[in-house]
Order: structure tokens, then sequence, then C-alpha cells
């Protein structure tokens, strides 16, 4: 036996062994050096070789490059009793079995790695137009048209709060013109569908009812006209105080200077003993409405009178006086303006009880237009 050096590892080997493979590198050194040639390198892998694989060169580009992440396996024959490799008899030398080795591992790495193209890659509109999101339902532009059309102006009146502070507003502006001009009033609130007429053109009559009736309504417009009754100058009782405001309204019908149907107010003041010695002055009112067929009557609150002041009046009054039978001759204010010339007999009240006729007459005008109103259909109302 005997030993053979090598670079890798020393290993001992036959003497037949040896000189077998000192012939076959003997032949294949002679092969070589009479051709001056070196072996045929070895074939390309499958997957490099094919024609869709290669790259397309083009004029002036660089050589496609070899990939480095394609891992080169050499495949070694690990002898059973040793540790080092072994070279079978007839094997190529180290160079041919080394390119061997690297097209077998090239070739067994191409069968479990298979390279793919990669796919199209998607702009970020595209990957964002293909995610579904749920949209809210469109509104029909003409459900909305005609409420459109109606502008600013139905929106502030269908609102209720922007209504109250116009409704406020439009109170406190009229109130500042009210109380710089009273005769404004007339102006502002004048109009609408309610019209009266007043039996009298006396403006403590004529401005209660009007100041009532607008207070109610909103708007009326409310003048007066002068009629006569056939009753006594100071009507006494109930009776006599209805039957004169009656009789203003017939003989202002009978005048033809309203239209038949007009609504009428008369008003008519009496005084009447409600307890013994106890006298008081009221005013009957009385509405009368042809169309609606509205027939309506009430009293002012009654302001007492003076003992002495009635029994004046008696001893003034005829006993031949022909409208005996409805009252005197001679009426309240007359005699209290004789005993106190500083107190007017038109307004005589605010004299002795501290309260205007007008005030009173307004209080039972009010009551009076609220139960007309109730009657009426809703579009009279302002």
């Amino acid at each position: 036996m005997m030993e053979e050096s090598s670079d890798e590892s020393a290993e001992l080997v036959d003497k037949e062994e040896a000189v077998t493979a000192e012939k076959q590198f003997t032949a294949q050194q002679t092969g070589s050096g009479t051709n001056g040639e070196l072996a045929p390198p070895a074939p390309l892998p499958s997957f490099i070789t094919s024609p869709g694989n290669l790259p397309s060169m083009k004029a002036g580009s660089p050589p496609p490059t070899t990939p480095t992440n394609v891992p080169q396996s050499v495949n070694v024959t690990m002898a059973s009793t040793g540790a080092g490799p072994t070279h079978s008899p007839g094997s190529p030398g180290p160079v041919g079995g080394q390119a061997t080795s690297s097209s077998q591992g090239l070739q067994s790495s191409a069968s479990f790695q298979q390279v793919t193209a990669p796919g199209p890659q998607q702009s970020p509109f595209e990957a964002s137009s293909a995610i579904n999101v749920i949209t809210e339902p469109e509104t029909d532009i003409s459900v909305l048209k005609p409420n459109a059309e109606r502008g600013l102006f139905s929106w502030l009146s269908g609102n209720r709060m922007i209504s109250k502070v116009m409704e406020k507003t439009k109170s406190s502006v009229e109130s500042m013109i009210t109380t710089l001009d009273p005769g404004m009033t007339e102006v502002i609130k004048s109009g609408g569908d309610v019209c009266i007429v007043v039996t009298s053109t006396a403006e403590t009559k004529v401005g209660a009812v009007r100041e009532a009736f607008q207070t109610v309504f909103g708007k009326a417009t409310v003048y007066g006209k002068a009629s006569t009754a056939t009753t006594a100058a100071q009507p006494v009782g109930f009776t006599s105080g209805v039957k004169g405001a009656q009789e203003r309204i017939q003989n202002l019908r009978q005048s033809a200077s309203i239209p038949d149907n007009q609504p009428i107010v008369s008003l008519e003041g009496f005084i009447v003993e409600m307890l013994p010695d106890r006298w008081y002055e009221l005013s009957c009112l009385i509405l009368q409405d042809p169309v609606h067929r509205i027939d309506l009557q009430t009293f002012s609150q009654p302001a007492p009178i003076p003992a002495e002041y009635i029994l004046k009046i008696q001893d003034q009054t005829d006993k031949d006086y022909p409208l005996r039978w409805s009252g005197f001759s001679v009426t309240v204010g007359q005699v209290i303006e004789e005993a106190c010339p500083h107190i007017g007999h038109t307004d005589w009240q605010l004299g002795v009880t501290g309260v205007s006729r007008r005030e009173s007459l307004c209080l039972a005008a009010k009551a009076l237009a609220y139960m007309y109103k109730q009657r009426l259909p809703t579009s009279f109302e302002s």
C-alpha cells in the first residue's frame, strides 16, 4: 500500500486502485494534450434555454446578468466507509466533474423553483375605484322643487320661532309708533275682512269699538254713522237700554246710507236701580250681522251714581214728559256738570268712579268682538 497526497485530505487507497487511477489520468492527459482543446461545456439548464424565458436584447442595451438568487448545488457522492469524497474509476477529472456537478445542481434547483412573471400592477385610482362604497340615495329634486320655489319668506312663515319673533317685533314697533302718534293706530290696524259700522259718531264709542275689534281680529275697519232712537234722553231700565240700541240699528238701515248686509254695532247708555236707592249707569251693546245671521248683545260694567244726582234728575223731569215711560228728560252728565263744572258731562264716569266710559265700553266691546269671532268662519281671522 502507498500514500497518496491530496489537497483536501489524506486517504489510504489500495495499490490496484492507485494504478488504475494513474492509467486513467495518463490517458486523459494524453487526449487533451494531442488536441490542445478543453472539454466541451456542459449544456445550460432547461429554464434558461427556453425561448420564452430568454430576455429580449435591444441595440445598445447591456447584456443580461446571471441571477444571483438561483441556488447552485453540487452533488457529491460520499463513501460509505470514509468521510471525504471519492471518485469512481472512469470519472472525469476535477474540471469536468465540477462543471457536470454545477449543471446538475442548476437542473435540480430548477425543478424545485419555478420563475413566474409578475402580475399587472394597478394604479392607486384603479385600486380605489374597485372598493365598494355605500352611497346615500340621491334626493329627487322634483319633490323639493315646489318648496324651493316658494322662497325664503315661505320658510320664515312656516317657522314657529321666527313667526313669534316677527310678531313680537311688529307689536313692539306698532306700540312705539302709536305711543308717539296715537292717530296712527287706525292707519296701522285698519283693513282686513272685518268691517263694522257704529251707530254713533262720538269718538268715545267709535274709538272703543275700533280698539276692541282690532285687538281681537288683528285688523278691522271700524267707522261711525249717526243714528237716533225714540227713547227718552236718559233711558231707565234694561228694557229701555236694549230698545234704544235696537232702534238705532233700524233707523240706520232705513236711511239706506249703508249696505243691507253691513254688520252694525249699536251702543245705548241707561241707568237702573239695582238695589233700593242704589243707582248705576250701564251701556247696552248689540251686534247684528245679517249675512252670517249673528245677533249678539252684552252690557258694560256698572258705574255707581250718587243718590243726590238721581233726585235732581227726577225733579227736573216734567210729569207730562211724553217719554216718561222710558226715562228722564235730563241726563246724569248734565246734572253732574251743573253741580261740578270741572267735570264734563261727556265723561263724568272718570270724575266720579276713576274709570272712563271709553275703558268700560272697550272691555264690553272686546267681549262682543270675541263672541263674534267665535261664530265667524276662520277665513275672517287676520
